[in-house]
């Protein structure tokens, strides 16, 4: 089957939302089916079907859905109805819409305040900053040279134990 160009496809939107619920972290899953289940109730079949939702990213508290463009308004009045997962109480806040995923995360998920024991200063060869996340191997971090940032049009940089073990040797 030919793949649509994408001048044809539909055009896509994408919720960030964060969900409150009792019982933390909620399951991706659960989630997924009491969204369904919300939607299904608000706006039918044929409305479900119409929404296109696609969860591309979810940590248990916050997430990315993406919808059609067209049935943007319904989506946040369907995930807004979810009032229980899996038997806790449960409340999806829509923190906004955007354009693309990078757009989402930019503007509607900051990350959150750090800790002053989460704060290491590594020095890179010519590069040097302040780490703000870790995520196993990899981490990232805001350069103390706002020049690097400008250059590469981004908020941080994130590197991998590879990258540094590389800049070490």
């Amino acid at each position: 089957m030919k793949i649509l160009p994408s001048s044809l496809r539909e055009k896509k939107r994408y919720i960030a939302f964060e969900v409150a619920c009792e019982s933390e972290p909620v399951d991706r899953k659960a989630l997924l089916d009491e969204i369904f289940f919300a939607t299904q109730t608000l706006v039918g079949d044929t409305g479900n079907s119409e929404i296109g939702y696609r969860l591309i990213d979810f940590n248990g508290s916050r997430g990315i859905m993406r919808v059609n463009l067209n049935a943007v308004e319904s989506a946040r009045a369907a995930m807004s109805t979810v009032c229980a997962i899996k038997g806790n109480r449960a409340a999806i806040r829509i923190l906004g819409v955007a354009g693309t995923i990078r757009a989402a995360i930019e503007k509607y998920m900051p990350l959150k305040n750090i800790s002053a024991t989460n704060i290491l200063s590594k020095p890179i060869s010519n590069m040097s900053g302040t780490v703000v996340r870790e995520r196993g191997e990899e981490f990232e971090m805001v350069p103390d040279d706002k020049e690097v940032l400008k250059r590469a049009n981004a908020h941080y940089v994130s590197l991998t134990s590879f990258d540094l073990r590389s800049l070490k040797e």
